[in-house]
């Protein structure tokens, strides 16, 4: 099924694009919820139109993602979590973590959705955050996951 989104996502493209999903997906979810409309002529035409009125706008945005960005970049994450014997975390680090740690040091509020990581984060070591914060403004940001020192209480 061809699609028009009528937003940016992370994983199927930017507003504007004529992507190929899945008709499940299409018909019960992303039309459902006004993420994308059935690829037509008119439809097309009339993104096409929307995306052209709102040029000015996107400039003005994509300036202010890149001085996001810039930001972003001299961010490193650092989390220190608890873990069991194993080496294995308790939970796992999700993007909701990563956006509230870059709230914290940056002071950007950048949405969960925004923020792909590739891997589930439950074991220390260095990971990467891939956040997309407009078209074409990508950004990779570290995460180094430590594992907090607990003291083992001995019975006597």
């Amino acid at each position: 099924m061809r699609i028009i989104l009528t937003e940016d996502d992370v994983r199927l493209g930017d507003k504007g694009s004529v992507v190929s999903v899945k008709r499940g997906y299409g018909v019960n979810y992303l039309i459902p919820e006004n993420k994308a409309i059935i690829y037509n002529a008119g439809n097309k035409a009339k993104v096409d139109n929307e995306i052209g009125q709102q040029s000015k706008r996107i400039a003005k945005e994509k300036a202010e993602h890149q001085a996001q960005a810039d930001k972003l970049k001299e961010v490193e994450l650092n989390f220190v979590a608890k873990a069991a014997l194993t080496g294995h975390i308790y939970g796992s680090i999700t993007n909701h973590d990563v956006s509230e740690k870059i709230k914290e040091l940056t002071g950007l509020d950048i949405s969960k959705k925004k923020i792909a990581i590739n891997t589930h984060i439950k074991t220390a070591g260095k990971y990467a955050a891939n956040i997309k914060l407009f078209t074409g403004i990508n950004v990779s940001v570290p995460i180094i996951v430590t594992i907090e020192e607990e003291e083992i209480k001995l019975k006597r």
